[in-house]
């Protein structure tokens, strides 16, 4: 295998209804970094189960018997765990974290959310036993896939032995610290697997010197897709390590510091990566496999060896120690320089969640709403829209409805706290198809849906969320389970996805839209833009389709990702431009003969075929698809 090694030169309705939370129910995040999560509204309270985060109790036992209760097996369905809440402390721990299922089985849905990053503290005691060795390194988190399909070795996964699989549905790590403790050399802060939906967001990784092995470690079959956002790795041998050649993971906001073998070790996988900084002694990037894909755009890096390449790497606006700013490609030794498509949208940071004091918050079980999937809870949904609250909640549970729901002006939160929103067959006469469950139709504040499934799986078309007034849309950690995604219409506002799977969808008008870790599978065209300027970091697809269809002037721009047919099937490009402006980095994954694209791009006659690019197993690298503007330079 040939290394690259880069040096330095390069008004309210029922107030009383509005207080009744405040009144009865206690918050379980009182400080001003907290997310305030009600006490009803159906997470899992370490606290109830004997964790004190003193930091001297051992809380091992503790944490496990609550992610325990957060969940059994939820088969297909597997947007239905609930969240385990770590109020502030240090919470000691000497033994592995992880989810196993009553029958001892591997479970997915892992979901611990800490009151703020720094005041929620895993911290793994000093010289732990079972953490001395490098050799045989251990996980202080660690996350694994349910078994739906197959055998336990299917595809050569060890499910049995390391929970391994591409079942590993709604792991999701959020707002705290993990600390491996003195004399822990073989100590990995995370051993993450996550696959569709799943997120690591506002975590802190430190590790003393000596201790620690691997910050974050995705290694195991099968990781991605998934977001790991602003994370922050002080210390460590290997800050973030990767490994598989599938489903793509995407990153952003990501901090390293003081690694000594490798900040970033990726073989063989596909990384997207925007506003990374990266510190200290070691390789900054090493790109050991020859199918790895590695794009980052708009990063820092201050090593004196900042790459090591063996695949590929796209780089836009990456400065490195001594001032030059790298935009080009690097296939295994050859370097090209290429600045970045001109025309195409600058990405926009999501909104943040607004703070609203616990009294401006609502649950729709006030208003009647029952988490039942076979009783209506429509109305007392539009009651609980229309109270004035600001933050609508919905205790953990499935609730169906017969008709849409529009969103008012008043409100700029919708909490699903995982729970599923379904249509009941009985559905009212005037429920449009293809108008939306929840439908965006005025306002001026950002709204932000939050944790929420909408489901219509074997029930027939319909779509889940239609944007046709001009506010700021946030659609974070949702899952769209036998419904298409997003309808925006022309007169729309601007839309911001973050890790969302897995339907398709449809966007128009002038406002852009932006997406981080978008899973889209299925058939047909999974993106229909007319007209709308579109920044997408970290794409996956899976299954026979058309990913973007231009139009109408649209200007997209996919920046890393992993392309996937799975089988073979009657011949289709993967994007189409017509009339529009399109850029696109990704790379291929194919794992049996003829189970790729022929064409990458039909444009207006015009087609790209695949065999024009750089081989990567069965399939290709696509370190540069352009048409229209994105064929000009800035």
């Amino acid at each position: 295998m040939r290394v690259f090694w880069i040096g330095t030169y390069l008004s309210r309705r029922n107030d009383m209804r509005l207080c009744a939370l405040a009144l009865a129910g206690s918050l379980l995040a009182p400080s001003a970094a907290a997310e305030p999560l009600p006490a009803d509204s159906g997470i899992v309270n370490v606290r109830d189960f004997g964790a004190r985060g003193d930091g001297q109790s051992d809380d091992t036992a503790a944490i496990l018997k609550a992610i325990t209760a957060g969940g059994e097996d939820t088969g297909r369905a597997f947007w239905q765990d609930r969240i385990v809440y770590l109020p502030d402390g240090t919470y000691r721990v000497s033994d592995t974290l992880l989810k196993r299922y009553g029958d001892g089985r591997f479970g997915s849905g892992l979901i611990l959310m800490g009151q703020s990053e720094a005041g929620t503290v895993i911290r793994l005691a000093d010289r732990a036993p079972g953490f001395g060795d490098a050799a045989q390194p251990r996980a202080i988190l660690f996350t694994s896939s349910k078994h739906l399909d197959g055998t336990p070795t299917s595809g050569g996964k060890d499910y049995e032995g390391k929970g391994e699989g591409n079942d590993a549905y709604m792991n999701s790590l959020e707002d705290l610290t993990v600390d491996t403790g003195q004399g822990n050399p073989g100590a990995i802060a995370i051993d993450y697997l996550a696959n569709n939906i799943g997120a690591i967001r506002h975590v802190t990784l430190r590790a003393a010197p000596g201790s620690g092995l691997i910050g974050l470690s995705m290694t195991r079959k099968w990781p991605g897709p998934a977001l790991i956002r602003d994370l922050t790795v002080h210390g460590f041998a290997t800050g973030i390590a990767v490994a598989q050649t599938e489903y793509g993971l995407t990153f952003e906001s990501i901090r390293l510091d003081g690694q000594t073998s490798a900040a970033i070790r990726n073989n063989d996988n596909s990384l997207a990566m925007h506003g990374v900084i990266i510190n200290g002694p070691a390789p900054a990037i090493a790109n050991i496999g020859p199918k790895g894909l590695v794009a980052v755009a708009d990063g820092r890096i201050g090593n004196a060896v900042p790459f090591k390449n063996a695949g590929m790497m796209v780089l836009r606006n990456v400065a490195l120690t001594g001032g030059r700013v790298m935009n080009g490609t690097l296939a295994g030794t050859r370097w090209t320089d290429k600045p970045p498509p001109a025309g195409m949208p600058r990405p926009l940071d999501t909104p943040p969640a607004p703070r609203v004091p616990p009294a401006r918050w609502t649950s729709v079980a006030l208003f009647g709403a029952v988490p039942d999937p076979v009783r209506d809870s429509t109305d007392a949904f539009r009651r609980a829209f229309a109270s004035g609250a600001e933050v609508i909640y919905l205790p953990h549970g499935t609730y169906a409805i017969s008709d849409s729901i529009v969103v008012p002006a008043t409100v700029r939160r919708i909490l699903g706290m995982h729970s599923t929103l379904k249509i009941l067959a009985a559905r009212q006469p005037g429920f449009s198809r293809t108008g939306g469950m929840l439908k965006i139709t005025a306002g001026e504040a950002p709204v932000s849906i939050e944790r929420l499934a909408f489901d219509n799986t074997n029930m027939g078309q319909q779509l889940a969320i239609e944007v046709a007034g001009r506010r700021d849309v946030v659609i974070k950690d949702v899952v769209a389970a036998g419904v298409g995604l997003l309808d925006r219409k022309p007169e729309g506002g601007r839309v911001f996805l973050e890790d969302v799977c897995c339907g398709r969808m449809q966007i128009a008008g002038p406002a852009p839209v932006f997406a981080r870790q978008l899973d889209t599978e299925g058939a047909g065209a999974r993106i229909i833009n007319l007209g709308s300027p579109l920044w997408l970091l970290g794409l996956k697809t899976e299954g026979i389709s058309t990913i973007v269809e231009n139009h109408s002037g649209a200007r997209t721009d996919i920046f890393g990702g992993l392309v996937y047919m799975v089988r073979t099937g009657p011949p289709v490009p993967a994007f189409s431009n017509d009339g529009g402006w399109l850029s696109a980095c990704f790379a291929e994954e194919s794992l049996r003969p003829g189970s790729h694209y022929e064409i990458y791009l039909a444009d207006q006659g015009r087609n790209i075929a695949a065999d024009g690019f750089p081989s990567r197993g069965l399939a290709h690298f696509v370190p540069d698809l352009s048409a229209g503007l994105a064929d000009k330079t800035n």
